[in-house]
């Protein structure tokens, strides 16, 4: 797929493309009876929210993907499931000093880790340092995603790091105002750019990926850059009484936009051309919602608070922007991880997978067994139909061993079986049979303690399981290395 060549930097414009939508909002009244009219059809309900009207069942999952595209690995089961360490990573740090450990990323080669103002790339086969990245200052924002060909992007301060002080307050302090590129396999910084307009804070910037693009939105400005060169495609740093709060990434490009009155805010959700910046639908949220996350760009998946700050429901779209299901996150039900504190991240929903045809989240265990070699009491991982918002399948965990999703493998999910005293595990979870496949066992010693704030990074990536602290403190009875990151693999 070509998107044609780039238009020349500084000449595209979100405000733009703002314009052409003004034109289009008469319009509005007419979608919504369509979508109402389609909706009882029998045609809309057999599946998939295709751009073309054709079942997303239909679309191939191994076709050839470019470079600059976003990774999707498909993963196989090892030839055994017991596991050994692949990769460590201890930090020192002084008595009573806290920093925070943003991203987590990994190929087959090299497993990457930030910490304050550095990402250092480990050995897999050695858990050796194999190159790092030292940056100004604090690292303040970053993305899951990785291009097929192991590129990904962090945001942080141009601002240099004073001396002493915890760095976890002055994260919050120093300003967000570049964003760069590397390849994990080598640790080669590839570009490195300066964020427009005035400079946004660590709560107010995201960054973000889709294919051949960086995107970042910094509170009051938006721009987009080739993943490849640097070079901005396009940006929008008008004042305005509508704001680009963020952007998911992925295989497409949605933003949230915000309007008015903080205090009575109006959203809008827009699908975005990524090489031009233009809105190819919109979707506008209801009235009275308190707040927005973006759970899925495709399919397009949102969180929406109704009456405070804390997400009520899913709403799914189809890929043309028409509302298409919704799911209701009941009493604090679901691990959906779209409320995540003292974060301005949109491209959130760490406990939310979506898939080509359903959506899953796992439930939150329910109590703690009074019996202690019982540990928590099961959850389930659910699976949701996108068409419908309804529950097609559950997974149940066992005694003591709550499961998580992580993210899709072709049509299967893989997730988290997470155990206090016997070994945890990494499952694969096939939708279509309810099958539960072991990946992987290890053990939880040295498991870097996960009781930040956020909660932890795991990534599954070609047959390995790495779990990492998002922050760490050194207390007073600690000695000066903690464990960060742990990473598992086959012995087999």
């Amino acid at each position: 797929m070509s998107f044609g060549p780039p238009p020349s930097p500084f000449t595209q414009s979100r405000l733009t493309a703002s314009e052409g939508r003004k034109k289009r909002t008469s319009l509005l009244v007419g979608v919504l009876l369509a979508l109402v009219a389609a909706l009882c059809s029998a045609g809309w309900l057999l599946w998939g929210p295709g751009t073309d009207g054709t079942a997303s069942a239909n679309r191939p999952e191994s076709a050839p993907r470019a470079p600059d595209a976003i990774r999707e690995t498909v993963e196989t089961a090892p030839k055994t499931p017991e596991g050994g360490t692949a990769a460590e990573y201890a930090v020192e740090l002084e008595e009573g000093e806290t920093a925070p450990a943003p991203g987590l990323w990994a190929t087959d080669k090299i497993v990457a880790k930030g910490i304050a103002d550095v990402v250092k790339g480990i050995r897999i086969e050695d858990s050796e340092e194999a190159w790092r990245i030292d940056f100004p200052g604090l690292i303040c924002a970053v993305t899951r995603h990785v291009s097929v060909d192991g590129r990904t992007a962090v945001a942080f301060s141009g601002e240099r790091l004073g001396k002493g002080g915890k760095k976890e307050e002055a994260a919050l302090a120093a300003p967000c105002d570049r964003v760069a590129v590397f390849d994990i396999d080598t640790g080669r910084k590839l570009w490195d750019k300066k964020l427009p307009g005035p400079s946004g804070s660590a709560m107010s910037v995201n960054v973000t990926m889709t294919r051949g693009a960086v995107v970042a939105a910094t509170g009051q400005a938006s721009v987009a850059y080739d993943m490849t060169s640097g070079e901005r495609l396009w940006a929008d740093t008008a004042t305005s009484d509508c704001t680009d709060t963020g952007f998911a990434g992925g295989r497409g490009l949605v933003a949230l936009v915000e309007c008015g009155d903080s205090a009575d805010p109006v959203f809008r959700v827009e699908k975005i051309a990524p090489r031009t910046g233009k809105s190819l639908w919109t979707y506008e949220v209801a009235r009275g919602i308190k707040g927005v996350h973006l759970a899925s760009s495709s399919p397009p998946v949102i969180a929406v608070a109704a009456g405070d700050v804390r997400s009520t429901t899913l709403i799914t779209l189809s890929d043309r922007g028409r509302q298409w299901g919704t799911i209701r996150l009941e009493d604090d039900r679901y691990e959906h991880g779209c409320d995540e504190t003292f974060s301005g991240k949109v491209e959130i929903c760490t406990g939310v997978v979506v898939g080509r045809r359903q959506l899953f989240m796992a439930t939150k265990p329910r109590d703690f067994s009074p019996e202690p070699s019982r540990g928590q009491t099961p959850n389930e991982v659910v699976a949701f139909d996108l068409a419908t918002g309804n529950t097609v399948r559950k997974f149940d965990a066992r005694p003591g061993r709550p499961m998580f999703p992580l993210r899709m493998s072709g049509g299967k999910v893989i997730a988290y079986r997470e155990a206090a005293s016997s070994p945890s595990a990494a499952v694969s979870l096939d939708p279509e049979s309810g099958k539960e496949t072991i990946l992987l066992l290890f053990g939880q010693a040295d498991v870097p303690e996960m009781t930040a704030l956020e909660p932890p990074d795991v990534v599954y990536e070609r047959g390995r399981i790495f779990l990492s602290a998002t922050g760490v403190t050194r207390a007073e009875d600690d000695g000066p290395r903690l464990p960060l990151m742990r990473g598992f693999e086959s012995s087999g």
